[in-house]
């Protein structure tokens, strides 16, 4: 859910900012790029720290739940932008909630993974479910649109939506702390 949210994210940036934000065509790379830029420092800065944390204090669910938390009000803070500033503010939290994810995603999963014998299977299935919401954001994100009129924040908020509904997923996980 939280790799669906960052797919609608991605493949959905350019209509929202033309969309929603009114920018003009010719501006949509350059704010493509500075809100990618902001979201990558952010990437790296809580990747950095969110890894070390989570080694340190041998906890991984909780510092995934808290990145799917922050990912989820970030599509929000997208979805309620109404300018370009607003729109950057929102890429840079979901570098935040991002950054967190990556850096004890992987982690947690080699954690619970259920037999030491499997590993390579256990993990090409783990990377076929990170790719498969590249596949239904485009399939799905048509139907939210058309629920929500053609507003682009309606499809984050549904991403923001997502992306908690991951949260609340992790908290039975079992076998990891």
């Amino acid at each position: 859910m939280f790799v669906l949210a960052y797919a609608l994210l991605t493949a959905y940036e350019a209509y929202f900012l033309l969309a929603k934000i009114g920018t003009a065509a010719a501006e949509v790379p350059q704010q493509i790029f500075l809100g990618t830029l902001a979201q990558s420092v952010l990437i790296v800065a809580a990747s950095l720290s969110a890894g070390k944390l989570s080694d340190w204090t041998g906890r991984r669910k909780i510092f995934v739940f808290i990145a799917s938390i922050v990912y989820g009000l970030a599509m929000f803070a997208v979805a309620i932008a109404s300018n370009f500033n607003g729109f950057v503010v929102g890429m840079a939290i979901s570098g935040l909630g991002f950054g967190i994810y990556t850096a004890v995603g992987l982690a947690l999963v080699a954690d619970v993974l259920p037999s030491k014998d499997n590993v390579a299977k256990d993990l090409g299935v783990f990377n076929i479910a990170g790719a498969l919401p590249f596949s239904l954001a485009p399939a799905g994100a048509p139907v939210i649109l058309a629920i929500g009129g053609g507003n682009y924040g309606v499809l984050y908020a549904a991403a923001g939506i997502f992306a908690i509904v991951g949260a609340v997923a992790i908290l039975p996980v079992r076998g990891v702390r």
